[in-house]
């Protein structure tokens, strides 16, 4: 089943919208502590015979509070449609984030969420919500237009689990920290783009060369195993993210040897996933130096990626993928 995704104007509300159990937050990773929020929402759904349903908002509220900084994410809009569905929501309502809507009170808030059909929300612990976050777990349960499930903290090592202790594993390049938080392989989308190719001429180790999505958060310098996907199928990859300080390049660059793969994706739209770190970036005295530690990358990377096989089929369910088994390690 296709997950039905519906904006609103908070002006302008559909009349004939369904019934729903709907969680609410902005979702930024649809990590596990949200996948609880998920569960019980879904689990509610079937209680009451509903659907269920997921809202979040669009553009993200830092975006409108503050235009001039830099806001990168876990998930792209587009991905967490993507997730949310793959994790059993049938409906997502897309609210139009402006100055107006977040000056909405408490009391219009809740009647915006019974115009949209919402008879059950489940909500974080420390969900807030109306004008200057004047609304809270308590105003919402306090309220008559539909019931309401707030979830407690999810932990790992007695920590909560949220985007913001996410976001600085993937920026430190401590990926498998950060994946086991989302519960699934951390992924950068975007378009391979030609590079210097000097993969393929001169060190015979040809990459595919990511020019990203600028929203995304980009995990450090460094050496990654993971996978390419590349028509819904996973190829096992050697990523190498940074400057190539051997070569002195200027920009940063995340580029990709991909095992076994000889297709031709130059302009094509493919997706990054980084499993874990295997190195940082380092210098080499020259091209005989550099090559013979990309042979010893490959077997390390491709060692990482066999001993993580039930964690990657994981990851390649949620984006209806299958995994390509490369050759041997040597």
């Amino acid at each position: 089943m296709v997950m039905e995704v519906i904006r609103i104007d908070y002006l302008n509300v559909p009349k004939d919208l369904l019934k729903s159990s709907c969680c609410i937050g902005f979702f930024d990773g649809l990590h596990t502590g949200h996948q609880a929020l998920l569960d019980n929402c879904i689990l509610k759904a079937k209680e009451l015979g509903v659907q269920s349903g997921l809202i979040t908002f669009d553009p993200d509220p830092w975006k409108i509070f503050f235009p001039d900084r830099v806001c990168r994410h876990i998930t792209t809009l587009q991905d967490r449609i993507h997730l949310a569905s793959a994790m059993g929501i049938e409906v997502m309502y897309v609210i139009t984030f402006s100055k107006d809507f977040a000056a909405l009170d408490v009391d219009a808030f809740h009647l915006l969420l019974q115009k949209m059909n919402v008879c059950h929300i489940t909500c974080g612990f420390d969900f807030k919500y109306a004008s200057k976050n004047s609304g809270n777990v308590d105003t919402l349960q306090n309220q008559d237009y539909f019931n309401v499930s707030v979830i407690d903290s999810v932990n790992s090592k007695n920590e909560k689990i949220s985007s913001s202790r996410i976001e600085p594993l993937i920026q430190s390049g401590k990926i498998d920290l950060a994946n086991d938080l989302l519960g699934y392989m951390y992924s950068i989308e975007g378009i391979i783009e030609h590079g210097f190719k000097r993969g393929s001429t001169l060190l015979k180790f040809p990459t595919a060369n990511l020019g990203p999505n600028a929203d995304y958060l980009v995990p450090s310098s460094g050496v990654y195993a993971g996978f390419v996907c590349v028509n819904d199928i996973f190829y096992g990859a050697m990523i190498n993210v940074g400057n190539n300080p051997t070569f002195e390049n200027k920009k940063v660059s995340i580029e990709a040897h991909i095992f076994d793969f000889d297709q031709d994706i130059y302009d094509q739209r493919v997706r990054f996933f980084f499993l874990k770190k295997t190195r940082n970036e380092i210098r080499f005295n020259g091209f005989e130096e550099l090559k013979k530690q990309l042979e010893s990358d490959i077997i390390t990377c491709k060692k990482v990626i066999s001993h993580e096989k039930m964690y990657v089929q994981k990851t390649a369910a949620l984006w209806n993928a299958k995994v390509f088994e490369f050759k041997s390690l040597f």
